[in-house]
């Protein structure tokens, strides 16, 4: 939690008090088959006001949700609209659960259209295998010239602008925006999002950082794998470096859009097009006084 609430500052967030599913301070909302979903209410923004809570929900991909899941999603958080990052690909190969999330609004925002290294994992272990093989020298330069197109590349642009205006147009209940481990695309957008309710970089980087708790058991699963193919120890580090939430890859996004656009204000406003009114709408709608609203 920001610094300016105290140690022991423990919203409630309307989870059912049911075994296996409880709450933390950095948001995270304990489900049985989604480990990475978490809250992001309660960070300080613009105006000394704070981010609601129960309003914007960051996670994985859905595909993994118990029918317990999908209803706290539904009945304590009101989800209203699921935005989509992943690519046409990786949605067919694990679609979101709309038959359990009845009423919900489902959109696609593609961030990066095509298969990317480390971000996409598209094509199983065979994919996954070539990926690993082809950062294996480098893979935290990999994954920061990865963030750098995330952020540049026009189709990845066209995904953010069109995240933003699904999280304008979800007028009541809960926006929840995932890719696939809620790392690199739901990260990002997360940053953006959290800039323009006017959130600090300080603040921003612990959220992103926050995933780090919860991959852990995906990178297992992918060694795990690895493993039948003899290659889990020549590959570890890679996984690891690839499935961190590692400060590096968002300074790096941070770095070329100070270098192309001259800093986030612009980036938002020319790229995405986040005019005065919009972000006006945005803080309106998701901040308060309160920070335990």
């Amino acid at each position: 939690m920001v610094d300016t609430v105290p140690d022991d500052f423990s919203p409630s967030l309307g989870i059912a008090d049911a075994e296996g599913l409880e709450k933390a301070s950095d948001g995270h909302i304990e489900l049985e088959g989604l480990p990475n979903t978490r809250d992001i209410g309660g960070i300080r923004a613009a105006d000394g006001r704070y981010v609601k809570h129960a309003r914007l929900l960051r996670s994985g991909a859905l595909a993994g949700a118990t029918e317990r899941d999908l209803e706290v999603l539904l009945d304590d958080f009101d989800v209203r609209t699921v935005i989509d990052l992943r690519t046409e690909e990786e949605r067919r190969e694990k679609p979101d659960p709309e038959d359990g999330l009845e009423g919900v609004r489902f959109e696609d925002a593609p961030v990066l259209n095509t298969s990317t290294l480390g971000v996409t994992r598209e094509g199983g272990i065979k994919g996954a295998l070539k990926m690993l093989r082809a950062v294996q020298d480098n893979p935290a330069q990999i994954m920061m010239d990865i963030y750098e197109r995330m952020v540049l590349d026009e189709a990845s642009q066209r995904g953010f602008a069109s995240f933003f205006d699904d999280v304008l147009d979800t007028p009541d209940g809960a926006v929840l925006w995932h890719c696939t481990i809620g790392k690199d695309r739901a990260g990002l957008a997360a940053m953006l999002l959290l800039h323009v309710l006017g959130a600090s970089h300080e603040d921003i980087l612990r959220d992103y950082e926050a995933t780090n708790r919860y991959v852990a058991s995906r990178t297992e699963d992918i060694m795990d794998a690895l493993a039948t193919y003899h290659l889990a120890g020549k590959l570890d580090k890679s996984i690891q470096v690839i499935n961190a939430a590692d400060p590096r890859f968002l300074q790096a996004a941070l770095d070329a859009i100070d270098r192309e656009l001259g800093g986030l204000d612009a980036y938002v406003e020319k790229a995405l097009g986040i005019t005065d009114e919009k972000r006006d709408a945005l803080r309106a709608r998701y901040l308060t006084d309160d920070p335990r609203g």
